[in-house]
């Protein structure tokens, strides 16, 4: 991860995640930088998630396919909009993210690149 007042960041976080009480919904555990725990549900082209990963802030993203194996969604909150890709590799075995976020005078925010793979 990249931000613009300091050097490039390496985190590494633990998911787990199970289904939730709904059919359209999931829970998200984490450990890492940061710990806790999100409810996402999926309501068309919406993911409604009841927090984030640095805050307790509730909020909605965007949701676009671009086809079967790839994701971007859309999320603007505290003055930053991020614009997240998210692809499925290798039979869904790896996932690979990369975020940008730019401010509301379209200033540059943050920049990351995530390797996620699955553990038996």
């Amino acid at each position: 991860m990249f931000k613009p007042d300091g050097d490039p960041v390496i985190y590494t976080t633990m998911m787990d995640i199970y289904r939730g009480d709904h059919y359209n919904e999931f829970v998200i555990d984490w450990t890492g930088k940061t710990e806790g725990q999100m409810v996402v549900q999926v309501e068309g082209d919406l993911l409604r998630r009841s927090r984030d990963y640095m805050g307790p802030g509730a909020h909605d993203s965007v949701i676009q396919m671009l086809d079967a194996d790839t994701m971007v969604t859309s999320t603007t909150y505290d003055g930053v909009t991020f614009r997240e890709e998210i692809r499925l590799i290798s039979q869904d075995t790896y996932t690979l993210r990369q975020t940008f976020g730019t401010k509301a005078d379209g200033s540059f925010a943050l920049a990351g690149q995530y390797l996620e793979f699955r553990l038996p």
